[in-house]
């Protein structure tokens, strides 16, 4: 895709209620931007092939790695700590400093479908597909 095609997305983008299509590898990929009443702002969720399936949410949570292709090209890694802070303190009383820091180094992964960042989804998308075109 040429720079101004990423530049005419971004900007179509930058408002709610946008909406694009591209092909990605053989996948259609319809991008639309959705409110969010609750923290008066937007984000980018995907569709692919015109579908979004719950099923591609499903990964290995301990090492983040996805078990559909949908899930690695399109969708957005999160990572969290396994305990919250308050489970690291009561962990650091119970079993000492050296157990709770291991704990606090224990990661838990998912993924989303949402992207609040234009440059992180065009970022994610370049890196993770060869060919891509802009639809209309």
């Amino acid at each position: 895709m040429e720079q101004s095609d990423w530049d005419e997305l971004k900007e179509q983008m930058a408002s709610p209620y946008g909406s694009m299509a591209l092909k990605c590898d053989g996948y259609e990929l319809n991008l639309y931007q959705v409110t969010d009443p609750k923290t008066n702002s937007w984000y980018t969720t995907i569709y692919v092939d015109g579908y979004f399936k719950g099923i591609w949410f499903k990964c290995d949570n301990r090492t983040g790695e996805p078990e559909h292709e949908e899930t690695r090209r399109f969708m957005r890694k999160v990572t969290r700590g396994l305990y919250n802070k308050r489970d690291l303190e009561f962990h650091r009383r119970m079993h000492g400093k050296r157990a709770a820091d291991k704990a606090a180094e224990m990661k838990w992964y998912t993924y989303d479908n949402c992207w609040k960042s234009f440059n992180s989804l065009k970022k994610h998308l370049v890196a993770n597909n060869t060919e891509i075109t802009r639809l209309h």
